[in-house]
């Protein structure tokens, strides 16, 4: 949290579900970069799956009332421009709603996690691991059919583990750590999805 004069800034974090926790940390770095407030680390709310987007955000604020409300679709098979626009309604159908910035990964968000092969071999367990990981390139990321499947296919293989080990290798709790390993925004910010994000919270700063 940064040192400042002014009441820290308060945000929300709305997902699709509880494992996209894994934005917690990416959003923290925009923060530090953008914010020049002190803020809060941004509250996650745990929501029950299918329930509506309006109904999602109403329940999300009465739990957690902040300045900044980030608000997380996937695009999976919709255009992001789409999904934007389904937020965009949601909010709209609020009686005071707060600033917000939409964050849509394309397919899912375990594709900005493999932008990190550093992050990915700690958290496996393997930080010094030489094996090949195979990992897409930042051209290929956002057309992965199932980024989650080859963010855990790589944590595996960064394990090195035996055969009997790996079936105790636990991925979906791996892919949290990944996200709170990663300190850089360099190779994000070559994820068109990723620096629309960046794109939108410099706006919101600067205004």
């Amino acid at each position: 949290m940064h040192a400042t004069r002014h009441k820290p800034l308060t945000c929300t974090l709305v997902a699709d579900g509880s494992s996209d926790r894994v934005l917690v940390p990416l959003i923290e770095l925009l923060l530090d970069e953008h914010c020049d407030r002190a803020y809060r680390s941004p509250h996650f709310a745990e929501l029950p799956a299918g329930t509506p987007l309006e109904q999602r955000i109403a329940s999300a604020l009465d739990q957690f009332p902040c300045d900044l409300l980030f608000v997380h679709r996937d695009a999976e098979k919709q255009s992001p421009a789409h999904r934007n626009e389904e937020i965009k309604q949601a909010m709209a159908s609020l009686k005071t709603p707060p600033d917000f910035v939409a964050v849509i990964p394309v397919r899912m968000t375990e594709s900005w996690l493999l932008v990190d092969e550093k992050a990915i071999r700690t958290a496996a367990g393997n930080p010094s691991g030489k094996v090949r990981l195979d990992l897409p390139t930042l051209a290929r990321i956002e057309s992965l059919p199932d980024p989650k499947q080859v963010l855990f296919d790589a944590l595996r293989t960064a394990s090195e583990l035996s055969a009997n080990r790996l079936r105790k290798f636990n991925p979906e709790e791996k892919r949290h750590r990944v996200s709170d390993l990663m300190d850089s925004l360099d190779r994000l910010r070559q994820i068109p999805s990723f620096a629309h994000l960046e794109d939108q919270i410099r706006a919101h700063f600067a205004a």
